[in-house]
Order: C-alpha cells, then structure tokens, then sequence
C-alpha cells in the first residue's frame, strides 16, 4: 500500500511539472501579466505563457528571451523594444501587433499569423517564418538575414530597405509586395509568386530566383550580380538600369520588358526569350546567345 501511494505521488508531481511547463504555472510574475494584460518593462525570461488570450498586451520593452508563447492570442499587442530572442512563438496570432524596434533574432514563428503587423526597424535575423501569414505586414529596415519563410505568404508587405541576406523564400507568394532598396544577397527565391513586386534599387547579387514569376515587376536599378534566374518569368517586367552581369537567365522569358540601361555583360541568356523586347541602350558585350529568342529570330552565335 505505502509503495502504491509513493508511486502515486511521484505520478502527480511528474504530471504537476509537466502541467506547469505546457500552462505556465502562475507564479506572481506571471499572474500578474495575465491580470494586467502585459508588463511592460518586466523580466519575463523563460515565461510560460503558452495557449493564453492576450490581445492588446504591452510587453514595451519586456525580456521575454527563451519565453514559451506557442499559441498565444496577441492581436495588437505592443512589445517595441521587447527582447524576444529564442522564444516560441507557433502558431500565434500576432495580427497588428508592434514589433518596432524589437528583437526576435532565432525567434520561431512558424504557422504564426503576422498580418498587417509593424516590424519597422525590428530584429528577425535567424528567425523561423516557415508557414506563417505575413501578408500586409510593415517589416521596413528591419533585419531578417538568414530567416526562413519557407512556404510563407507575404501578400502586399513592405520589405523595403530590409536585410534579407541569405533569407529563405523558397515558394513564398510575394505578390504585390514592395522589396524597394532591400539588400537580398545570396537570398533563395525559387519558384516564389512575386507578380507586380517592387524591387527598385535592391542588391540581389548571388540570388537563386530560378523559376520565380516577376512579371511586371519592378527591377530597375536593382543589382542582380552573379544571380541565378533560369526559367524565370519576367515578362513585362521593367528592367531599365539593371545589372545582370554574370548572371544565369537561360530558358528565362523577357518578353516586352523595358531592357533601357540595363546591362548583361558576361550573363548567359541561352534559350531566353527576348520577343517583343526593345534592345536598344542595353549592355550585351559578352554575353551568351545560344538558341535564344531575339526580336529579329533565333541567336546561336554563342553556342
């Protein structure tokens, strides 16, 4: 009987702790968040506040670092200039919250819904995106390098001047989203939907954009040094003042684009489609042409 009751025991502490790790037990820290909707200023390291309704929180400046939010409810919470780095944040919902000036470098937001949230000048670098709702979100300046957005959607955000160094957008639909002076090195944007993009002026240099649709999108100025587009759609697409120098556009299509200025020095454009495009005042000095489709017929001189 005393062994069945030690057993017991032992059963409903394990049970006990496991339940406080998943729920958050409600130590005064954090019954006071709950009680006040947020504690701006706080330490909160390691907080528990998993599978709780917190909209319109303030966090201002809270440390919530290593914290467990997966699946929280924080529709307009405000956490400018909060630190959450390393946290979990799953599956939240984080609809018109303001993330301005935060950290959440290695934060993980997948599956998070993130529309129309304000992340100006906020730290993403390392943070995990796969999966989440991005569409309508203000993410100007800030600092996503080596993020992974994964399958995401980023309909109509504002990535503009951002750092997208070695970002992840492998099949992301970027549709009508606005990249104007981003730096995107070494970004991956295969097979991403980016119809209607703004990339005016963005440093794409050592990009894999292979099979991205960019029809009528907006590259003029932007550096695509060293860039790898084969099979990409650019149709339409405004191309004056580009640099592709170097780059793979083979089997690309660049039917009716706007090519005034742009420069394709050493690019390989074998079976690119260039139909329907004025070439004049652009920059083809050694360039590849092999089976490529140009205004006046087939061009094999490079094969």
């Amino acid at each position: 009987m005393r062994t069945f009751l030690k057993v017991s025991l032992a059963v409903l502490v394990i049970l006990g702790a496991i339940s406080a790790w998943l729920f958050g037990y409600d130590e005064p820290p954090i019954g006071e968040v709950k009680a006040n909707n947020g504690c701006p200023g706080c330490e909160l390291k390691d907080a528990s506040l998993w599978w709780t309704v917190l909209q319109d929180a303030d966090f201002q400046g809270a440390d919530l670092s290593g914290a467990n939010l997966w699946w929280t409810d924080l529709q307009g919470a405000d956490f400018r200039n909060a630190k959450l780095i390393k946290s979990n944040l799953w599956w939240t919902d984080l609809r018109g919250a303001q993330l301005k000036g935060a950290d959440f470098s290695g934060t993980e937001l997948g599956r998070s819904d993130l529309r129309g949230i304000k992340a100006a000048n906020a730290g993403l670098k390392f943070t995990g995106l796969s999966g989440a709702n991005l569409s309508g979100g203000d993410f100007a300046g800030a600092n996503l390098s080596r993020a992974n957005l994964l399958q995401a959607i980023a309909w109509e955000a504002d990535f503009s001047g951002a750092d997208l160094t070695e970002a992840n957008f492998h099949a992301v639909d970027l549709t009508g989203t606005n990249f104007a002076g981003a730096k995107m090195i070494r970004t991956s944007m295969t097979k991403t939907k980016m119809a209607g993009v703004n990339m005016a002026g963005a440093i794409l240099n050592g990009s894999d954009l292979a099979g991205a649709i960019l029809t009528k999108a907006d590259l003029s100025n932007a550096t695509l040094i060293g860039s790898d587009l084969p099979v990409a759609d650019l149709t339409g697409a405004n191309l004056s003042g580009a640099n592709f120098t170097k780059s793979n556009l083979t089997w690309s299509k660049l039917i009716d684009t706007n090519l005034k200025g742009a420069n394709f020095t050493n690019a390989n454009l074998g079976s690119a489609d260039l139909s329907g495009t004025d070439l004049s005042g652009a920059n083809f000095e050694g360039a590849r042409f092999c089976k490529t489709m140009l205004p006046t017929g087939i061009d094999n001189s490079g094969c």
